[in-house]
């Protein structure tokens, strides 16, 4: 059984952040963000990269001709991160400008991920194994025709009662063709005829 010790630590949040500066950093500039970044109890601290010197710089639209230092954060106290941006901005004096601070999963990020490019179409599998737990007769098909022919019979047979109509009974329609009646048209005969004068 676990002690409460080792309850409270697998309970303990990480605030992850990815953190990005414009420009040359030196080895003070670097110590000083890490010590900034001690306020917020730091659980990893990590240079992930290094861009090169690029005319204009992701996530830098003002900033021209800099090179981009990437940091991965992990924080155990919970920051903003304009907070953060304001923070880091001070430790390595620099403009605000030239710091971005992300959160891992942000449509920003997402797509500046490396996908594992994928070899052929995606419809020359026959199997999908893109989705595999798909059920295609849930979505065409004659079961699924009938089950939604008869789910609209049954709306339209409720709206009907709301209504307060009564649809007549069914049995078998009755024909009279010998009766008189409907044996002529509707529209009476006439004697013009558009051909004499």
């Amino acid at each position: 059984m676990k002690t409460f010790t080792e309850y409270l630590t697998e309970s303990q949040k990480r605030y992850d952040f990815k953190i990005k500066i414009a420009g040359e950093m030196t080895n003070e500039q670097e110590t000083a963000l890490k010590s900034t970044l001690e306020r917020f109890v730091t659980n990893s601290f990590k240079k992930s990269g290094k861009t090169p010197i690029q005319e204009l710089p992701l996530d830098f639209p003002n900033v021209k001709n800099l090179e981009v230092n990437i940091y991965e954060v992990s924080l155990h106290y919970p920051a903003t991160q304009h907070e953060l941006t304001e923070f880091v901005a001070q430790a390595v004096k620099k403009q605000t400008s030239h710091v971005v601070v992300r959160r891992p999963g942000e449509p920003s990020e997402e797509y500046q991920t490396p996908v594992a490019e994928r070899k052929g179409a995606l419809l020359d599998d026959p199997d999908y194994k893109e989705a595999p737990n798909a059920k295609f007769e849930d979505y065409y098909g004659d079961k699924y025709n009938t089950g939604f022919v008869k789910e609209l019979n049954d709306i339209l047979r409720l709206q009907r009662k709301e209504r307060g109509e009564q649809r007549p009974t069914e049995g078998d329609a009755k024909f009279n063709t010998d009766s008189p009646a409907g044996t002529q048209s509707p529209i009476q005969p006439t004697d013009y005829n558009p051909l004499r004068k």
